[in-house]
């Protein structure tokens, strides 16, 4: 059984069969909903967009929201992204974060499989995009927001021989064509001491619809993971999230064009890491004004790549610029804070000429040129949680 090949399922019944061990100190549970600091917990929420003549943030209230419960052996993490700006999206996120946070208030003690996990992921998004339409006069006064919702889960151990283990894995990889390809890139497996293989003993799974993006860090390996590789449909259009909730298509329905379970099997002391797209937009190489010669594609221009073809390399660019900015001291002990303020500082500091060109001239448009203004403001938000038994000792 291989480590970090994300699986990428639409139906809940499509995970794989681990059984998940009882929730433990849920009456201890630690819940966050703004910006925290802890030694297994960093979350960190900013506007990059910039300061008007008046004092505040062009693009104010900050439209995204997040929720994080940390319990001994299990952790619920999510980040809602309102679509566009003003009091409605930002409303729309904060009635999608309120309802998932219920939901799983309220169903922590019967999740007993991985696939129970993942049913009750898609029920909190129905609960979820119906609190963002309740009590409107008009479906239509509601706003529009994405959503990504994890969960990080503790498993029952359970010794599996080596050729039952390797029919699973094949199993597992018929339900997702990414598969192949991250196996290549990962090689971890999980042994045990007598030759046989042992089962995982975490996992992290979440669903999204929208452009929020979850990634997997491996301080062992050095590595970054796109668990939610290939999430947003639009590789050519930042504006179109590829799905949202709230009313958007038809009588008021909810856009779930990419609406997906995705999962990872992870280890102890891996951070599992989940950010809005103020986050990865600021690690596209398009958005930071690169050639696709610089990152040794051979295109003449990046429209000139097949859609797969530009996935791939998009990836590639976020996954080493990731790892090189959180590995950058390969000595280092990397913790949650040192992540999330590593990629804060990164969005920010991209940002820095686009928005003090527009502090500077507010009734300008702002140039589109990439290489001399980078990035892309927009509200910023990064949570990451250190995956692991180990956490217990902070209850």
């Amino acid at each position: 059984m291989t480590l970090g090949v994300p699986i990428v399922v639409l139906q809940y019944d499509q995970l794989p069969h681990f059984n998940v061990t009882n929730l433990k100190s849920s009456t201890q549970s630690i819940q966050v909903d703004s910006d925290s600091d802890q030694p297994f917990l960093s979350t960190r929420s900013i506007s990059t967009y910039p300061t008007l003549p008046g004092g505040e943030k062009d693009g104010d209230p900050i439209a995204d929201k997040l929720f994080v419960q940390v319990h001994k052996n299990r952790a619920v993490l999510a980040i809602a992204d309102g679509c566009n700006w003003g009091k409605r999206p930002a409303m729309a996120a904060r009635d999608a974060i309120a309802a998932f946070a219920e939901y799983f208030n309220e169903r922590q003690n019967e999740i007993n499989t991985l696939q129970d996990a993942g049913h009750f992921l898609l029920r909190a998004f129905c609960e979820a995009h119906n609190k963002i339409v309740e009590g409107k006069p008009d479906i239509w006064e509601a706003g529009t927001t994405t959503l990504l919702g994890g969960l990080v889960l503790e498993f029952e151990q359970q010794q599996q021989s080596s050729s039952s283990s390797s029919s699973s894995s094949n199993n597992n990889n018929n339900n997702n064509n990414n598969s192949e390809n991250s196996e290549e890139s990962s090689g971890s497996s999980i042994n045990g001491s007598n030759g046989n293989q042992s089962s995982p003993k975490w996992g992290f799974l979440c669903a999204s619809v929208g452009d929020c993006k979850a990634f997997l860090v491996s301080h062992k390996r050095k590595e970054a993971t796109d668990v939610t590789n290939g999430n947003r449909c639009n590789l050519s259009d930042t504006r179109d999230p590829g799905g949202r909730l709230g009313p958007y298509v038809g009588q008021g329905w909810p856009d779930l064009r990419n609406l997906k379970l995705y999962f990872t099997f992870c280890e102890e002391n891996d951070i599992a890491l989940i950010v809005s797209d103020g986050v990865h937009d600021n690690l596209d190489p398009i958005m930071l004004g690169k050639t696709p010669d610089e990152v040794n594609i051979d295109a003449k221009g990046w429209e000139d790549l097949h859609q797969d073809d530009l996935l791939r390399a998009k990836t590639q660019f976020m996954k080493s610029l990731l790892e090189e900015m959180i590995f950058k001291n390969p000595d280092e002990k990397i913790s949650p804070t040192d992540i999330t303020n590593k990629i804060i500082d990164h969005c920010s500091t991209v940002t820095k000429n686009a928005r003090e060109f527009m502090q500077e001239f507010p009734n300008k448009k702002q140039p589109n040129d990439y290489r001399e203004y980078p990035g892309k403001m927009d509200h910023t938000t990064v949570v990451a949680y250190k995956i692991g038994s180990g956490n217990s000792s902070s209850f």
